[in-house]
């Protein structure tokens, strides 16, 4: 006679289960007991302290960070790009009114093209980079357990994408002080 099939479950010691989930210990039954998240030699079970409220669309596609990294730079450099552009607009009138009385323009004219193109391709790469760092660093901050603010990184990601393509980063200034200033009331950076 044939012996019943064997499933994976039917190993796994499930009498010592206390209700808590709160992680695993040492002797394989898959929970800790005193609720600390760490075995009894000391080393963490491996579990996260904090669960996500998301589906997370991207999964591995982009990294995963912590509250400590600089991804947050990318999202102020939109902030910076605008207030260094209006200040390089006010200089660059001002420059250009100086010119036309000396030179006809044509100094003003010939430097105007090459930083607008060179602001042209600062403005691509920030296009691309905005919403992928508003996204890595609304994750980490809705992962980290000393993260106060749990912000949901596919609506801030999506609102950053739609402030880059559709407003061409018309939305994108506030959104970033927003984002930035929650930030730092949350974690205390930047």
């Amino acid at each position: 006679m044939d012996s019943p099939p064997h499933n994976a479950g039917d190993d796994i010691d499930t009498d010592s289960h206390d209700g808590d989930n709160a992680g695993y210990d040492d002797d394989n039954t898959g929970y800790d007991d005193d609720n600390t998240g760490y075995d009894d030699d000391g080393t963490s079970v491996g579990t996260s302290p904090r669960t996500t409220d998301y589906e997370d669309p991207i999964g591995d596609l982009l990294p995963y960070a912590s509250v400590d990294s600089n991804w947050w730079y990318w999202i102020a450099a939109p902030i910076a790009l605008f207030v260094l552009s209006l200040v390089g607009g006010i200089l660059f009138f001002v420059a250009f009114l100086f010119d036309i009385l000396l030179t006809g323009g044509i100094l003003s004219v010939t430097t105007g093209i090459l930083f607008a193109g060179i602001a042209s391709l600062i403005g691509l790469v920030l296009s691309v980079m905005f919403p992928v760092a508003v996204y890595v660093d609304a994750r980490a901050l809705c992962e980290a357990p000393e993260s106060s603010w749990s912000p949901d990184p596919v609506l801030y990601g999506l609102v950053a994408l739609a402030g880059v393509v559709v407003t061409a980063f018309t939305v994108s200034i506030p959104f970033g002080i927003y984002y930035l200033y929650r930030r730092h009331v949350a974690v205390g950076t930047p």
